[in-house]
């Protein structure tokens, strides 16, 4: 598990718009310090911790 604190929320996706798009700094790990873009299905505000069970997947930018 590595830990990740939400900097920006960047849109919701989904059919229902039920997952939450937000960029996460890296806070342990070999990849600390990194910038990655994630998908989250439960509710997030910025300056959230969230575990992550890995850091090197990156979700594909929403299309609008």
């Amino acid at each position: 598990m590595v830990a990740a604190q939400v900097v920006k929320i960047i849109g919701r996706t989904g059919i229902y718009g039920e997952v939450i798009q937000v960029m996460c700094k890296i806070l342990e790990g070999n990849t600390k310090g990194s910038v990655i873009r994630r998908n989250v299905r439960t509710p997030v505000r910025e300056g959230d911790v969230l575990d992550l069970k890995e850091a090197e997947r990156e979700a594909k930018p929403l299309t609008k």
